[in-house]
């Protein structure tokens, strides 16, 4: 009786174990079709030749925008707000009234010291007259031409301090936003609007003092901005620091841009070139055609083999160096030559000997912006 059930056990066991060896074993046979099947899967890819191109050597920098004028308006005096003669964000001309503060007792004071000034110029000429026949001594008449003097001085202070009632444009631009109401006591050195002339601009930047032979007045700049993307701003270089940071050793630079339109607007960073003169012959792909790595940067090239006598296109992986950029293309100093076929989209997968099905590009792309950053 227990020979059998050790039997039947045996059985069972044989029959469990048979049935996963022959499972793994199935499983195994059908992973190496599969795989035999898709040994060599197809790729669908773009491609386009590597190009040889003329590009003007830049030295890049970042840089900052501001008005070739630009200023917070404030009041040098107390008083109240009597009159607000600006529109917030309109355009203002030079010498335009923009507050007007309250005026009465400062206009009360000039008009009696112009009554002391035409009473004390009365006694000059009442004293220089009686001087002529002697019957005025020469001190009362050193003291009439005194007196005159110091009420024309102060009708010129009070005329002065009554002009500063009047708030005006100290040159013509765009304001800001209104910072002060009608009846509000505003106190000296209070800001009441933001001006700014945005007919130029100024960048400021810096550069490395081992390109300062490239930095010359007058020089030529393009820059880019991120609100204006594809559009490349002309400017010159208006000033240079004489001196080099000792800590950084950069130099500082200022460029000047024209703005008739205000697209530029201050506090905006930039991307400035500084154009050098000359041209240099470079290659130049698509700025998509780059895989980036910690191991290097590399590209796909295509490359024709024949394979059970066809031709097939595979992938062969070439570390490059990598140049300046402009706009959507990047120059390559290292590792391709002139008219090599070079992978530019769907390159993810992709491996040394991957099978490639060449396509058309999809309609022209979206214009990147114009930076070499």
């Amino acid at each position: 009786m227990k020979v059998s059930r050790i039997l039947i056990v045996l059985v069972v066991m044989g029959v469990i174990l048979g049935g996963v060896f022959g499972f793994v074993s199935f499983k195994e046979r059908m992973i190496a079709q599969y795989f035999a099947a898709n040994a060599n899967p197809e790729f669908t890819v773009t491609a386009e030749p590597a190009r040889s191109e003329e590009w003007a050597s830049v030295v890049a920098s970042v840089g900052t925008l501001e008005a070739i004028q630009g200023v917070d308006i404030s009041s040098s005096v107390a008083g109240i707000v009597r009159r607000i003669d600006f529109q917030s964000g309109g355009v203002v001309k030079a010498g335009q009234t923009l507050v007007q503060l309250d005026s009465e007792i400062e206009a009360g004071d000039l008009r009696s010291a112009e009554a002391q000034l035409e009473l004390a110029r009365l006694s000059l000429n009442r004293t220089r007259s009686l001087a002529a026949t002697q019957t005025a001594s020469g001190a009362a008449l050193d003291q009439a031409v005194a007196n005159m003097r110091v009420n024309e001085a102060e009708v010129t202070a009070l005329r002065a301090k009554l002009a500063k009632r009047t708030i005006a444009a100290p040159f013509g631009g765009l304001v800001g936003i209104s910072k002060i109401d009608v009846g509000e006591y505003l106190q000296p050195g209070a800001p009441i609007v933001g001006l700014q002339d945005l007919s130029s601009m100024l960048c400021n930047f810096s550069v490395s003092q081992k390109d300062i032979a490239d930095v010359a007045i007058g020089r030529a700049l393009r820059m880019t901005t991120d609100a204006w993307p594809g559009r490349v701003f002309e400017g010159t270089i208006s000033a240079v620091e004489p001196k080099v940071d000792a800590g950084t050793g950069m130099v500082a630079v200022q460029g000047r841009f024209a703005n008739p339109d205000g697209a530029l607007r201050p506090g905006m960073f930039a991307a400035i070139e500084i154009v050098r003169p000359a041209r240099q012959p470079v290659v130049t792909v698509p700025t998509t055609a780059v895989s980036y790595s910690l191991h290097g940067d590399s590209v796909f090239l295509v490359k024709s083999a024949m394979v059970e006598g066809r031709e097939v296109k595979e992938a062969e992986r070439v570390t490059v160096a990598l140049g300046e950029r402009e706009r959507d293309r990047i120059a390559i100093s290292q590792g391709l030559k002139p008219g090599d076929l070079v992978v530019t989209s769907g390159q993810v997968k992709l491996q040394n000997g991957s099978r490639l099905k060449l396509v058309a590009e999809k309609g022209p792309q979206a214009p990147a912006q114009a930076s070499r950053y």
